[in-house]
């Protein structure tokens, strides 16, 4: 759902799209994830990605997005990108490396909306089986398109290491958040919003795809939008030792920084 918060409010406010106007905004959304069924145990991970438009560029929105990351997990996190090769171990806790995006898209009225940037990964794991150990960038995109009750959407970036441990193994990747959302009576609506990876380094297998889906709801707490959502994803492509199947409790808070 992350690029697509300010329309998602919009929308459950019944705003045309003409009126979506993406200039200063700030959204605080939060995801935990249970992993289960990889073959070193079960992980939790937590998502923290503040979202953030803070001025324009002539006839461009500019959009940002933090993507901050901290898990439990065994040994490491099998499958995920930029870490392909995890030891089995003891339980790790910490952070994870730190992702930037920001994308410039054309201020339009219309039900399509498209951008293009830049990604960053800062290798800020503080354990290196948590993290790449590498500098990494890369071109990102996104695009939504709105139709009555449907938002469907999608962004996400490929990139590249350029610095780092030299003793690590060199990142390319390519990470792409997709996003179905329907309205439904009472402020409910349906999401499924899998998070799609490709690991161009791993030896066997390189996609981690996801399938799955949930319920979410706003509400309105101290007259600002806030969406809970609880989903489940089932891993129809996954590398050897990745997780089967996992749980995501999300809370999303939009919160106005006026004009």
């Amino acid at each position: 759902m992350l690029l697509q918060v300010p329309s998602v409010f919009a929308q459950e406010s019944d705003e045309p799209a003409a009126e979506t106007k993406m200039e200063r905004f700030f959204a605080l959304p939060v995801e935990l994830d249970a992993d289960s069924g990889a073959s070193n145990g079960d992980a939790t991970i937590l998502r923290i990605a503040p979202l953030y438009g803070l001025g324009t560029l002539r006839k461009m929105d500019i959009i940002h997005i933090d993507l901050i990351t901290l898990a439990d997990a065994p040994g490491g996190v099998p499958g995920r990108p930029g870490n392909p090769n995890p030891e089995p171990g003891s339980r790790v806790f910490g952070l994870g490396d730190l992702v930037h995006a920001s994308f410039f898209t054309p201020r339009t009225s219309g039900k399509f909306t498209w951008g293009a940037g830049f990604m960053l990964s800062i290798p800020t794991a503080t354990d290196g089986r948590l993290g790449s150990g590498k500098w990494s960038a890369g071109p990102s995109f996104r695009f939504t398109y709105r139709t009555g009750p449907w938002n469907i959407g999608a962004f996400g970036g490929q990139t590249w290491s350029f610095a780092g441990d030299e003793e690590r193994n060199d990142v390319s990747q390519l990470i792409m958040r997709g996003t179905v959302r329907r309205k439904l009576p009472n402020k409910w609506f349906f999401v499924s919003a899998p998070i799609i990876t490709a690991n161009w380094k791993a030896s066997g297998q390189k996609w981690l795809v996801p399938v799955g889906g949930g319920f979410g709801k706003v509400l309105n707490i101290h007259s600002n939008p806030w969406a809970f959502t609880l989903q489940g994803y089932y891993n129809v492509i996954k590398p050897a030792g990745a997780p089967n199947w996992s749980v995501r409790l999300s809370v999303i808070a939009a919160i106005p920084l006026g004009r």
